[in-house]
């Protein structure tokens, strides 16, 4: 098994900039193709001949990198490729992979992780880039442009039109993910603490919750995270959203702060990235973004606010990760 890095990245940490290159493919002879993409919720594949022809989809939970548990991301995209695989003829290992992962960006989980997948022997060849990369390049190819994103987590991410790549966000869980399903949910655990004390007003939030966790008291919210997974706590966002709905005013507070960390990446990204010729296309990824999500047409109206176009469609990362497998050829890079 070979394993094949993303590419060339030139990286100041200080500026958080980052040029992303890639060398000329060379000359592949491809049978079929997989890319994956792996986020807090859900691991998603898609195999494709080579002449970019979609073979199969298939998905399992959520695919987190991170250094001390790579087995358990890697299981979970060898999951997600036997069943994109079930309707085939094929099977693994295939020819090449691309897997686009959350967490991806520290080099030491993506090391990790690289590692596993090729003793899983999913395919001959392995690159493991970000998850934000690989919907990126669905969305806009090798073109310039932003992405705005909040699901589990958060970030965004824009292309200059000289091929600069810069990020706002994406810090995780502890020191970041503004806007995202996982700060929504911890929100809302504050809210009904901080409402059993006294400190605010009630929430219908505090039965809804203990009722879904099948909690008998606010004290048992304590015990449960502290074993939750940030992917159980983004999926209270649903029992938020309806509260929201109810007029539930800690709830509709809730979800208005998420809005604003969405605008805050918006608005850093835009200068950051800037000046444009022109506005630049603005595509939205991820559960709380994409069409039909809690915050779509809130975060829609946010950025029609600044005159930028919007993407008339939902990214596929699983697709972008599989074009990126089959365009770039996976040259060798080791």
């Amino acid at each position: 098994m070979a394993l094949v890095r993303a590419c060339g990245i030139c990286c100041d940490i200080r500026s958080r900039l980052f040029r992303w290159t890639f060398r000329k493919p060379e000359a592949l002879s491809v049978n079929f193709a997989i890319g994956v993409d792996g986020g807090g919720t859900w691991t998603r594949a898609v195999v494709v001949d080579q002449d970019g022809h979609e073979l199969g989809r298939g998905e399992t939970e959520g695919a987190v990198v991170t250094i001390h548990e790579p087995i358990a991301a890697a299981e979970a995209v060898r999951q997600a490729v036997d069943r994109a695989l079930v309707n085939t003829n094929l099977s693994t290992p295939g020819d090449i992979l691309w897997a686009g992962l959350s967490g991806a960006g520290n080099e030491e989980a993506r090391t990790a992780i690289e590692d596993a997948l090729v003793k899983s022997h999913v395919a001959e060849k392995t690159v493991v880039s970000t998850d934000v990369e690989v919907a990126f390049h669905d969305a806009f190819g090798v073109g310039p442009g932003i992405m705005l994103v909040a699901g589990t987590g958060s970030i965004a991410w824009a292309r200059r039109p000289d091929g600069t790549v810069v990020r706002v966000g994406g810090w995780g869980q502890h020191i970041g993910d503004e806007g995202s399903g996982y700060q929504i949910g911890m929100d809302a655990l504050r809210c009904i603490t901080r409402a059993e004390d006294g400190r605010d007003g009630p929430t219908t939030l505090r039965d809804t919750i203990l009722q879904h966790l099948g909690l008998e008291d606010v004290q048992g919210l304590v015990g449960w995270i502290g074993i939750a997974s940030k992917r159980e706590i983004a999926a209270l966002v649903p029992l938020i959203t309806q509260a929201a709905a109810q007029d539930d005013p800690a709830s509709k507070e809730i979800l208005e702060l998420a809005i604003q960390g969405c605008r805050g990446h918006l608005e850093a990204i835009l200068e950051i990235s800037g000046p444009w010729v022109g506005q630049p296309s603005v595509a939205l990824w991820g559960g709380l973004l994409r069409c039909g999500g809690p915050l779509h047409d809130e975060i829609l109206r946010v950025v029609e606010d600044y005159g930028l176009e919007i993407l008339d469609r939902d990214p596929d990362p699983a697709l972008g990760a599989a074009r990126l497998a089959l365009e770039q050829g996976l040259s060798n890079r080791q």
